[in-house]
Parts: structure tokens; C-alpha cells; sequence
């Protein structure tokens, strides 16, 4: 009876191979992932602004900001209304305090409030605007 299974051996052996390469070649010619594709809307050009700190009324921030965007369609929505968008960007640049910049430091914050400010002054049902990334920021 050990005879058969010997005989048997060398033929398992090839299928177990055989099956093992299979599946090395299937994983190795499988397509890379892929990022998906992000829509971004920029409303064009820097933002300049003072900071509301009457002690230095010539402290100013200077940024600029690209927001990632629902869809196309939210894209040309958005470039019909860019004017409310700089103002909400204006407006919450404006209530700033140095303070708040120099000891947060945190921009991820920041660029919340914009998009929470632009989506609310936009008056749409659904937020457009999914997120905001400053591409410039200084203080000057």
C-alpha cells in the first residue's frame, strides 16, 4: 500500500506547485490601486486680511485655499457663487486673533471653520464643499 502512495507523491507534489504558482501569478497581475479621483474648486488668488487684534491693526494673514468639492456639478456651482466664497473666507479669516494662530497652530481647525462658514453662507441643501487645504499661509 506504501508503494501506491509513493507512486502518487511526485504528481501531488506537481498540482500543490502548480495550484501555488496560479495564485502568485493572479496576485502579481492584479491592477494597482488606484487613487480615486478628487475634485478640487479654487477660488482663485490669495486672501489677505487683518487680524482682530486692535493692538496691532497692521498684523495681516495672507493664505490661500483649494476645497475639495462634492462633484463636477458642485465645481460650477461653486465658480457661480465664488463672491459669497471669499467673503465667508474673508469673514472667518477677519475674526481672528494672532492668538489664536501663534498658539494653535492648528490649520486643519481653521480650514473647518472655512468650510462650515462657506457651506452655510452657500444656503445649499447639500455641503458642496467636503473639505479645505491651504496651498499658502502667512502671517505678515
Amino acid at each position: 500500500m506504501k508503494k501506491g502512495l509513493n507512486r502518487f507523491a511526485p504528481i501531488i507534489a506537481f498540482i500543490l506547485i502548480s495550484m501555488f504558482a496560479l495564485f502568485v501569478v493572479t496576485a502579481c497581475d492584479s491592477p494597482p490601486l488606484r487613487i480615486p479621483e478628487v475634485i478640487t474648486y479654487n477660488p482663485g488668488g490669495q486672501f489677505t486680511t487683518n487680524f482682530n487684534w486692535p493692538q496691532t491693526p497692521r498684523a495681516q494673514i495672507r493664505c490661500a485655499i483649494v476645497f475639495v468639492v462634492l462633484d463636477e456639478r458642485a465645481a460650477e456651482e461653486l465658480a457661480d457663487h465664488n463672491f459669497v466664497i471669499r467673503n465667508a473666507v474673508l469673514s472667518v479669516l477677519g475674526e481672528l486673533t494672532i492668538e489664536e494662530i501663534t498658539e494653535d497652530r492648528d490649520l486643519n481647525s481653521l480650514a473647518e471653520r472655512i468650510v462650515t462658514q462657506v457651506n452655510e453662507d452657500l444656503g445649499s441643501q447639500v455641503e458642496l464643499i467636503l473639505s479645505a487645504y491651504f496651498t499658502e499661509f502667512g502671517l505678515t
